[in-house]
């Protein structure tokens, strides 16, 4: 597996198992995503601004990362550890075809050498309170809940995640 930039000649294929990822987490009862949300536009935003990256095996994408500074005004809401600069991820997404594999880890664990390289030590994320699969991949991969955000139009709260990276990875 090999990760990369994205490009926008990508944005096809990841949209392609963003919409198989919303059927399925609408059948878990996991209203996180939807057909508005992650919308191709923020893909190619994402893209356009250089920090979307792309899981890819023998050729097809199976896996996207975005991983930038921007953080929604809601963070303000959560009790982050630290306030020390720090890198974001966001849209976190495997091809459901594949799941299982350990994509996911990898492009987190890439987020974390992406923010090493950048002389950053610290991540953020968050998710949805009912993405369960979420929030037990960020504690599998050392993530500490750190609280909880609101958005104006979602019933349920948001968990937001963070974590120290080590100077020695």
């Amino acid at each position: 597996m090999n990760i990369r930039i994205a490009t926008a000649a990508d944005i096809e294929r990841i949209m392609e198992f963003v919409i198989h990822t919303v059927e399925l987490m609408n059948q878990e009862g996991n209203d996180q995503w939807s057909d508005t949300y992650p919308h191709k536009d923020d893909f190619l935003a994402d893209c356009k601004a250089g920090s979307l990256y792309v899981a890819e095996k023998d050729g097809r994408v199976i896996g996207s990362i975005t991983i930038d500074r921007q953080e929604p005004p809601e963070y303000k809401q959560a009790h982050w550890r630290s306030d020390q600069d720090s890198f974001v991820f966001h849209r976190l997404a495997v091809d459901p075809d594949v799941r299982g594999a350990g994509i996911a880890s990898k492009l987190m664990s890439f987020s974390e050498s992406y923010a090493l390289e950048k002389g950053v030590f610290y991540l953020k994320t968050d998710t949805y309170s009912l993405n369960k699969k979420a929030q037990l991949l960020f504690e599998k991969n050392e993530f500490v809940k750190v609280g909880e955000m609101k958005f104006p139009e979602r019933d349920q709260p948001f968990y937001c995640y963070d974590k120290f990276l080590s100077r020695m990875k």
